[in-house]
């Protein structure tokens, strides 16, 4: 799906208002606070599976399977 993106004119006047203002600078701090979060659940996720990876070891023979041998 692609969407259309056009320029709209918007008057000055309207740039200088506070409702503007005060919208964009809301939106601003609500990324970066959504931001800060992303950042640190990937942070979190990350750590994880390194400690994961390093309780691994793939050179160790497991018991917890059966190995396929032909009949």
């Amino acid at each position: 799906m692609t969407h259309r993106h056009t320029a709209v004119p918007v008057p000055l006047e309207w740039l200088k208002s506070k409702t503007i203002t005060a919208l964009v600078d809301s939106y601003q701090a609500a990324f970066a606070t959504v931001y800060d979060e992303e950042c640190g659940r990937t942070e979190q996720a990350r750590t994880r599976l390194l400690a994961e990876l390093a309780a691994c070891d793939p050179f160790i023979r497991s018991t917890e399977h059966q190995e396929y041998r032909p009949v």
